[in-house]
């Protein structure tokens, strides 16, 4: 499984529309694809790129404490999967007793990587290739 270096480029909120969307781009390359979230994920996910702080933890805050508190680190999220026009991710967990990948959705993981500014990576095979056919 090839992985490809990828960044969160922007976070589309629009009112009027009952989904947002974030754009991903290729680090160092021109490929780039849209995600559909939720309202209140693509809010998170903007509050915390901007590094808002609340005076108490909400989800995500409360997902780095937990991480945390177990003795891991957030190393790195990825995108594994798009089926059905469903993306996957893990998040990578970097604990004493090795790496671990979690399930999570998209939205989250990318939540939770850019408090903690993680890489972000994208897997070539199975989501680039179904997404820019055999030429990517």
């Amino acid at each position: 499984m090839a992985m490809v270096p990828f960044a969160l480029a922007r976070i589309v909120l629009a009112e009027t529309q009952p989904s947002q969307k974030i754009i991903l781009k290729e680090v160092g390359g021109d490929r780039h694809f849209t995600i559909e979230i939720g309202e209140s994920e693509a809010v998170a996910i903007y509050r915390r790129a901007r590094k808002q702080v609340h005076p108490r933890p909400l989800t995500h805050d409360l997902l780095d404490n937990v991480i945390a508190g177990m003795g891991g680190t957030v190393k790195a999220v990825e995108i594994t999967d798009l089926k059905d026009h469903t993306y996957y991710a893990n998040l990578v967990i970097q604990t004493a007793d090795g790496e671990v990948r979690v399930d999570a959705r998209p939205s989250d993981a990318i939540a939770v990587l850019v408090g903690a500014g993680v890489d972000l990576f994208v897997d070539e095979d199975r989501v680039l290739s179904p997404l820019y056919g055999d030429a990517a």
